[in-house]
Parts: structure tokens; C-alpha cells; sequence
């Protein structure tokens, strides 16, 4: 069958979402594609007038939207989010008669569809989608349990200056993390197994609500000479430094989609120690690439960081994998297959 000679896809989300550069990266490398990007803020932050604005706001972007179609002669309306910009995307081009597909990352859906409204519209906006791409197994699986119609993984596109540097001089048990520092990226787990690792450090790369009372558990722990905060670091390549340095890479997460700071630690040849949750098990195999434990469960963590420094030759098995793996997460080949999605659901639109 002939192939398309140039697709035009509007690509929009939430300005909020991270990884926008990320996200957009794959149509770059795509000559086949013209790509216009705009964003739509979800401005939930009205509470007393949370209705009436979000009504307002919502007609609004779908008249916006509409006319971003017409102006670019869009093919595909793609939203890099579930709820609030997917609802409109899918509003608009159903208004407009144009093929909507959604990308999936995760809190769209775990988080926006535990309240009643927030399941009303992810249920609406998927049922209306004619694909949906997720960044995971676990993500897909979701998906297809609120009745979509098309489904796809394909994870998210990485920028990963470092995935083939062999030859870098790490520092003797050092333990590096990189999170938004919330509850649900289980943290403190990871500070109390701390307690029950014999030796090393632990550098914490992130900030957020949970920061100050971190600190003061790892004082109360006496870690605070071996517990270390960056804050937020804006600069990529210092990050990587970090992980670079590292012995290993621990991801204490009580819930995740597909974390791009993981595939990362691994671009850089760290091995990993991780939580058995989300999409994490399609990343890490157990005892290959890394090791997974029970979430909330900081003497596992502890054993399995002990056992990743103890074990010179499973950090050398791991490092040769993990650098192997992520080549995979290249944007030109992410954008190929985002690409292949999109002209098989075009055409079956057509």
C-alpha cells in the first residue's frame, strides 16, 4: 500500500507536563511529518469558580483548537494528555472531523481517574480517541480496561548524551536518585534503608513539598552525613555527572508509568535497584539489569544495595545491558514508530 507522501500532525498538551522537548523530539527526525506544537494550560486552580471557569475555559480551547486545525491543515490532533487538553482535543476534532489520537504518560490516569469527575473524562476522552499511544505495558493494560479503541507502547523518546560511554570512573558505593520529592515517590524509604546499608551515601537529586521533612528523617536517622540534597538541578548535564559518578541507581517509586530518569540511569551504564510497580518490571529484569523489590519495603532496598556493591561482576552484566537497552529510545527510532501508528490509524480512518 502507498505510503502517505507528508502527514501534518498538531501536537498540544498541558505546558505543565514535563519533558515537552522530550516529547516532541521524534517528529524532528521524521521527514515525512509536518508538526505544529501548541500548548492549552489546565487552569484547575479556580476552586471557588472551578465549574463555571473550567466551562468557560473549555469552550474556549475547543474554539482555539479548532481553528489551530484549519490554519495548519491538520491530519492528526495528537494530545500528549488524558484529561483536561485531551477532552478538548477530542471535542475539537470531532467537531472538525479530524483523526484524534491521545498519548498516554501516566498521571493523566492514575491520579486524574481516582475522583468521579476525573474518571468521567478520561472514560470520554479515550472512548472518543481513535489510538491511544501509552509509554507502557502497565499503562496499555489500563487503557484497555476503560474500552479504548486502539492501543499502542511506545515509550517515551530520551534525549541520552551518555548511553555509549563505556570508560567512567564512579565513586565506591555512592547511591544516586533523582525525583520529584512527593510521598508517592517513596522516598523515605529509601533514607530509612539507608540506616541498615553499612557504608556509602546517598545523593538525592530533586526538591518539592516533601524536602523538609526528608531531612529531618535522615537527622533523626544520624544519615545526615551520608544522605545529601541537591535541590532542583536545571542543567541536564550536571544530573548526568551525577549519574555518571554513581555506583547505583535507586528508584524507591510507590506507583510509576514508565520513568524517564530510569531509563536515563541506565543510558549511563548503572545498574538499578527499583520497585516492583508500573511499568518499571518491562525496564528492569530482575537480577539482569538490575534488581526489583516490594515498594514500602526499605529492608529489601537495603539488602539490594548492598548485594549491587558487593557484586563487582553483576555491576559490569548490568552496566553492558543497560547501555544496549536504551539505544532503543533514540528519537528517530520512537519517532518512526509513532509515526507507523499514526498513518495505520489515518488510513483506517480513511
Amino acid at each position: 500500500m502507498k505510503r502517505m507522501t507528508r502527514m501534518r500532525v498538531l501536537v498540544f498538551s498541558d505546558p505543565n507536563v514535563s519533558s515537552i522537548v522530550e516529547a516532541l523530539s521524534p517528529f524532528a527526525s521524521i521527514r515525512r511529518v509536518n508538526w505544529q506544537y501548541r500548548y492549552i494550560p489546565d487552569s484547575a486552580r479556580y476552586i471557588f469558580l472551578k465549574i463555571p471557569y473550567r466551562g468557560i475555559e473549555g469552550f474556549y480551547w475547543v474554539i482555539r483548537v479548532i481553528r489551530e486545525i484549519f490554519l495548519f491543515r491538520a491530519d492528526v490532533i495528537l494530545a500528549q494528555y488524558a484529561y483536561f487538553c485531551g477532552l478538548i482535543g477530542a471535542i475539537a476534532a470531532g467537531l472538525s472531523r479530524k483523526v484524534f489520537v491521545i498519548r498516554a504518560v501516566g498521571s493523566d490516569l492514575k491520579v486524574h481517574s481516582q475522583s468521579l469527575t476525573g474518571r468521567i473524562v478520561v472514560l470520554l476522552t479515550l472512548r472518543i480517541a481513535s489510538g491511544v499511544i501509552c509509554v507502557s505495558k502497565d499503562l496499555e493494560n489500563m487503557v484497555q480496561r476503560l474500552e479504548a479503541k486502539s492501543t499502542v507502547v511506545i515509550p517515551s523518546p530520551l534525549m541520552l548524551p551518555c548511553y555509549d560511554k563505556t570508560n567512567v570512573r564512579r565513586k565506591d558505593r555512592e547511591i544516586v536518585s533523582v525525583a520529584r520529592l512527593v510521598s508517592i515517590k517513596g522516598m523515605s524509604y529509601l533514607i530509612r534503608a539507608m540506616a541498615h546499608v553499612k557504608d556509602g551515601s546517598l545523593v538525592i537529586i530533586g526538591d518539592g513539598p516533601e524536602r523538609r521533612k526528608l531531612e529531618l528523617l535522615s537527622r533523626h536517622l544520624e544519615l545526615s552525613d551520608r544522605v545529601f540534597f541537591t535541590g532542583w538541578i536545571s542543567d541536564p548535564l550536571r544530573i548526568f555527572d551525577h549519574l555518571k559518578q554513581a555506583t547505583v541507581f535507586v528508584l524507591p517509586s510507590l506507583s510509576e508509568g514508565s520513568p524517564r530518569v530510569l531509563i536515563e540511569a541506565m543510558s549511563c551504564g548503572l545498574p538499578v535497584v527499583a520497585t516492583d510497580v508500573g511499568g518499571v518490571p518491562e525496564v528492569v529484569v530482575d537480577g539482569v539489569n538490575g534488581l526489583l523489590v516490594s515498594p514500602r519495603d526499605e529492608k529489601a532496598l537495603a539488602e539490594a544495595i548492598e548485594y549491587v556493591f558487593n557484586d563487582i561482576d553483576f555491576q559490569r552484566r548490568a552496566s553492558v545491558e543497560n547501555m544496549k537497552a536504551t539505544t532503543g529510545y533514540l528519537p528517530p527510532i520512537i519517532g518512526q514508530r509513532i509515526y507507523d501508528y499514526l498513518e495505520k490509524i489515518l488510513r483506517g480512518a480513511n
